[in-house]
């Protein structure tokens, strides 16, 4: 990446005047990545017992651009992220990277794309100096769904490797260098609120085109999300009508057709049924109150039960599954 990458962001010191942190202190480098990034472990790997840690800060609405040295031989466990993904670009230097089952060596040439429900481990080597993009997983999930025209039926998980030079890497590397710019000469673009979900939104599409998931067949090929009418008039109904009794029944009968044709539009364009896309924006509702701290006041059972599931045990596995964490663990941050 980088020679394109490192000629855009030009002089060394980029991103400077967004620094939150320089320190020599191995816990205290810990701390400070957590606040940004998650809780993590940081134990030195190499020679020496002394970090130089410094960390660049930038964030627009969902998404943040960072950059990160450590100076030394470090390796990290940082679990699931869970609530976002991170994108990680050496601008030079390397690290070992593992995500879920798949391992790669990332350098200047090869990024890294973190899918956050699976286990992230890393070594990173002591002149490895990264710009790294993290997108906020309800809104990396929202643009997915948006675009493919339903509900996610599992959750987004990426292929880890980028290669900088392929054609999605140099598109990738153009826009985050873009961001970085604009961060730079502080322009007004990124003070107007209207310019900002554009940005955001334009980030986060680009890594869904680019980058090989479980669903981008699907992004790429939208003629499979042409639905009929009737599927489609019954994905809004539940969409604005989820907290309600509803039945295979009322949703036929709603778009005036037969529960057979019903069935058959999901399964043709949806690869779902009606009652599973039903389940699912019930399952992003509870997701929703969980992490939404104004609902404090609320427990997990109430919240729950609110959007249709009585049977805690079956929820609790169908959440975690989702979303890679307990219900009550996402409760428990979003209160932190």
């Amino acid at each position: 990446m980088t020679q394109a990458l490192m000629t855009s962001l030009g002089a060394r010191d980029v991103l400077s005047r967004f620094t939150l942190f320089h320190t020599r202190d191995l816990d205290e480098a810990r701390s400070r990545v957590a606040d940004v990034f998650c809780p993590h472990e940081l134990t030195f790997a190499g020679r020496g017992g002394e970090v130089d840690t410094r960390m660049q800060h930038a964030r627009i609405r969902g998404v943040s651009i960072n950059r990160l040295g450590y100076g030394a031989t470090v390796s990290i466990d940082a679990g699931c992220l869970n609530d976002f993904l991170l994108v990680m670009m050496p601008l030079a230097g390397h690290a070992e990277v593992r995500c879920g089952a798949q391992q790669i060596h990332a350098t200047p040439e090869l990024a890294s794309v973190v899918t956050p429900t699976l286990p992230l481990t890393k070594t990173i080597y002591d002149q490895c100096d990264q710009i790294m993009v993290k997108i906020d997983r309800s809104l990396l999930e929202n643009v997915c769904a948006q675009h493919l025209g339903h509900a996610l039926r599992k959750p987004l998980e990426f292929g880890l490797g980028l290669p900088m030079s392929s054609q999605g890497g140099v598109s990738w590397q153009a826009l985050v260098s873009y961001v970085v710019s604009e961060f730079e000469h502080r322009s007004p673009t990124l003070a107007s609120s209207l310019a900002a979900v554009q940005i955001e939104h334009l980030l986060v599409t680009t890594l869904l085109m680019v980058q090989p998931s479980n669903y981008r067949d699907e992004l790429l090929n939208p003629s499979q999300s042409i639905a009929p009418r009737h599927v489609r008039r019954v994905e809004e109904y539940i969409d604005a009508n989820a907290d309600q009794d509803l039945t295979v029944g009322d949703l036929a009968a709603h778009a005036n057709v037969s529960t057979s044709a019903l069935f058959a539009g999901f399964r043709e364009f949806r690869n779902t049924t009606p009652m599973a896309y039903l389940k699912s924006v019930r399952m992003q509702r509870v997701h929703e109150e969980l992490r939404d701290p104004t609902s404090a006041e609320k427990t997990v059972t109430c919240i729950a039960t609110h959007w249709g599931f009585h049977h805690l045990g079956h929820f609790a596995i169908a959440y975690k599954a989702r979303f890679g964490e307990s219900p009550s663990r996402t409760r428990e941050k979003a209160l932190a």
